[in-house]
């Protein structure tokens, strides 16, 4: 008892109290399965377990209402939590204050999230996806060289196609670093070691597994890879970004194999349907040739050229020969139209050729002047009109007295009416200018002698006056 006496003795309620007090302090992060959920308005119990054991669990309003996910039974979990005693029971839980999905259910959340992400940016649109080369020369493999996906591409590959050159780029296709490699193969590719069509394989696994070609930064890359790529990852039913980003998504290694390359039966096939597809079309071209060739050889032109050639210089020169005459014809009527009107012109005086161009030019003027007169006339007011219509009156007098003047005076110049009067106009033979004096002609010779009506052709017997003397013809 004396040494009861020397220690404290606590109360059951003060040792949970201390227990809660000293785990206060510890914040953890704890992983494990939801079970026994029971929620209420204000906090939530549940049971954290795993295969080991199993502790007790409390979340509070505020901190239910920040979850991105919704507790489920069975539901694995990643818990953030302050350990602590609950005193009036003397019961070890975590007061949870943060919760994650852990596994699976995680990492297909992040999944979808980022895929509508990615989506939202346009990165599995097909207009973007590049078409693969019917027959590539080199084919460049991204996977990991420990596992079954480069001997089954390589195996297919060779099989399918021998013609086709296989590259390999070998990388980590699994764990943190996976994604980097990945990412620098494919820009190893686009610009040191350019090839035809890229491929991009692994074997199947879990969602965790495939988590690097389920990074942001892989998909980017595909996208952004001046090389098609195809993607052969995992097994049939499992679908990452990288497939949804590819130019062309396989479900399996072997597919992706089979789908860069043709198949070599295929190939030969194809070939020779071509071959007789080819021969078929040359020999109709060389028949259709060798009609076109003796249609040509029945020609005139090409079997005689020389009397094709003959004929054509002959119709040149026929109608050369046309044209010169032509132009000949052309020239003597001009020329005999020309003499013509200059013999009219030398008959009469300068002064009469010229009246006619006077007297027009005078009779526009007059016509000119009334019409003024008479516009002007019209707009005058109605007190000028009989000053107006005398003085009019005065000037067509006046127009018309000069007009008579000037038509006597015409016909006193004229030729004509000294003609009419007994007189004629003499002229040497082949001349038409008048003679004017007896000395310019001598007997014999021939003159024309022009009178009011016709010509007389005379012989001169003597001539008085002028240079010759009296002498009879």
């Amino acid at each position: 008892m004396n040494g009861m006496a020397e220690e404290r003795i606590y109360t059951v309620g003060e040792v949970n109290r201390l227990a809660d007090s000293l785990l206060q302090g510890l914040v953890a992060w704890v992983e494990g399965e939801v079970s026994n959920l029971r929620p209420y308005p204000n906090y939530t119990f549940f049971s954290l377990a795993d295969a080991e054991a199993s502790v007790s669990c409390i979340m509070f309003r505020d901190a239910v209402r920040e979850m991105d996910c919704e507790l489920r039974e069975g539901m694995g979990v990643l818990v953030r939590a302050r350990l602590g005693v609950y005193v009036r029971r003397g019961q070890f839980r975590l007061n949870v204050m943060e919760v994650q999905e852990s596994g699976e259910g995680r990492l297909r959340r992040e999944f979808l999230v980022l895929m509508r992400k990615l989506s939202g940016e346009g990165l599995f649109d097909e207009a973007l996806k590049k078409p693969l080369p019917a027959y590539p020369e080199t084919v460049g493999l991204i996977t990991s060289l420990e596992g079954a996906a480069v001997r089954d591409v390589i195996i297919n590959l060779t099989r399918r196609f021998a013609g086709a050159r296989v590259v390999v780029r070998g990388v980590r296709v699994q764990g943190e670093e996976a994604a980097g490699d990945i990412v620098a193969a494919i820009e190893l590719f686009n610009h040191a070691f350019p090839v035809d069509v890229l491929i991009l394989a692994r074997g199947g696994g879990s969602l965790e597994d495939l988590q690097p070609f389920n990074c942001e930064e892989v998909v980017r890359a595909i996208r952004s890879s001046n090389i098609a790529v195809v993607t052969g990852v995992g097994h049939e039913p499992d679908i990452t970004l990288c497939d949804l980003a590819a130019d062309l998504r396989a479900s399996t290694p072997t597919g992706a194999a089979e789908a860069v390359v043709p198949s070599t039966p295929q190939v030969l096939s194809l070939l020779r349907e071509r071959e007789v597809s080819l021969a078929a079309a040359l020999r109709a071209r060389v028949h259709g040739m060798e009609r076109e060739l003796g249609s040509l050889r029945g020609r005139r032109c090409l079997s005689d050229p020389a009397a094709v050639v003959g004929q054509a210089m002959q119709r040149l020169a026929d109608g050369e020969a046309r044209l010169l005459s032509g132009v000949r014809l052309s020239l003597q009527r001009a020329e005999r139209r020309t003499d013509a009107a200059a013999l009219c012109l030398a008959r009469y005086p300068r002064e009469y050729r010229e009246l006619p161009g006077r007297t027009e030019a005078a009779s526009r003027k007059l016509a000119s002047a009334a019409a003024v007169w008479r516009r002007w006339r019209e707009m005058e007011s109605e007190r000028h009109v009989k000053g107006l219509s005398a003085a009019a009156l005065a000037m067509l007098a006046r127009g018309e007295g000069r007009v008579e003047m000037a038509a006597s005076r015409l016909e006193a110049l004229s030729p004509l009416a000294v003609l009419a009067r007994g007189y004629a106009i003499v002229t040497r033979e082949g001349e038409v200018r008048p003679l004017t004096d007896s000395a310019e002609v001598s007997p014999g010779g021939r003159v024309d002698v022009r009178l009011r009506r016709g010509r007389l052709h005379c012989e001169v017997r003597e001539v008085e006056g002028g240079g010759g003397g009296r002498e009879d013809g």
